[in-house]
């Protein structure tokens, strides 16, 4: 099993040298990308300003306390965009065989499709999303003591593995539809609507839908407002930091589900 898993980290290891090397090839490429790409996320912050500036609150919640919500939301976005983009093409790979050779090879096969790619352009998304979050955790005064450290941890990672699961199931849907883009990009939409206002605006069925039904609300929604000290509608026993990391494994673990099964349905390139 240990040697199963080292053989594992060490493809992953070469796919990332790989990646590296190729996405290096053209460095003016993710220079303007780290030139242009954070320039949406600092007017999205700008237009939150705006927005606050002229009502004072955005449902009881000041622009030190969205900026902690945006900066840590784009966070997770930044990381899912560096580990899961490449479900995004799920489509794309059904229609043109490309899971062909992955079935062919000695490997699990949604590790080698996985882990095939690493989007290092994700990291021009952390940049921007980093100064929002430090803006924010400033003019919250947030403390930084070991168990907010832990904690903020704990989101980081739940609030990536949520989106990458969202990513994986509704990427997965092409297994049965040969195309689930629009899908995508409407999920990335639901996604940045709920990191970049605070749940609470919407009303409670919406609120009910994104907390039990698509839990879109736990990458970042509940567990800052626990780290505020602010009240929701829906409470749960227990810290919902560790809610947020049980519900990313729980969702991640299920949309492996929905990839295995649409995987079966698989039928090459002449499907």
């Amino acid at each position: 099993m240990i040697k199963k898993i080292l053989h594992h980290l060490d493809v992953g290891r070469l796919y990332l040298k790989l990646t590296l090397q190729s996405q290096l090839e053209y460095p003016m490429f993710l220079f303007s990308w780290i030139i242009s790409n954070p320039m949406q996320f600092l007017v999205g912050a700008w237009t939150l300003k705006a927005l606050i500036d002229q009502f004072q609150t955005i449902n009881g919640w000041n622009f030190g306390q969205v900026a902690f919500l945006y900066g840590l939301g784009s966070i997770t976005h930044g990381l899912s965009i560096i580990f899961f983009i490449q479900t995004w093409g799920i489509g794309w790979a059904v229609t043109e065989g490309g899971f062909d050779r992955y079935l062919l090879r000695p490997l699990n096969v949604f590790f080698q499709f996985a882990f095939s790619y690493f989007n290092m352009i994700g990291i021009t998304d952390l940049i921007p999303a980093t100064i929002v979050f430090a803006y924010g955790c400033i003019q919250i005064s947030f403390q930084w003591t070991l168990i907010n450290t832990f904690k903020l941890l704990l989101v980081i990672i739940g609030g990536t593995l949520i989106r990458g699961a969202v990513y994986i199931a509704v990427g997965s849907i092409a297994f049965w539809t040969k195309r689930s883009g629009s899908l995508i990009t409407i999920s990335l939409t639901l996604m940045e609507k709920n990191v970049m206002y605070p749940v609470s605006i919407y009303p409670t069925i919406i609120q009910f839908i994104f907390t039990f039904c698509v839990p879109l609300a736990f990458i970042c929604f509940y567990p800052v407002s626990e780290l505020l000290g602010i009240n929701t509608y829906f409470t749960f026993p227990g810290s919902l930091c560790v809610w947020n990391l049980g519900i990313g494994i729980l969702v991640y673990f299920l949309s492996m589900l929905v990839f295995k099964k649409g995987l079966q349905h698989y039928d090459s390139s002449g499907s």
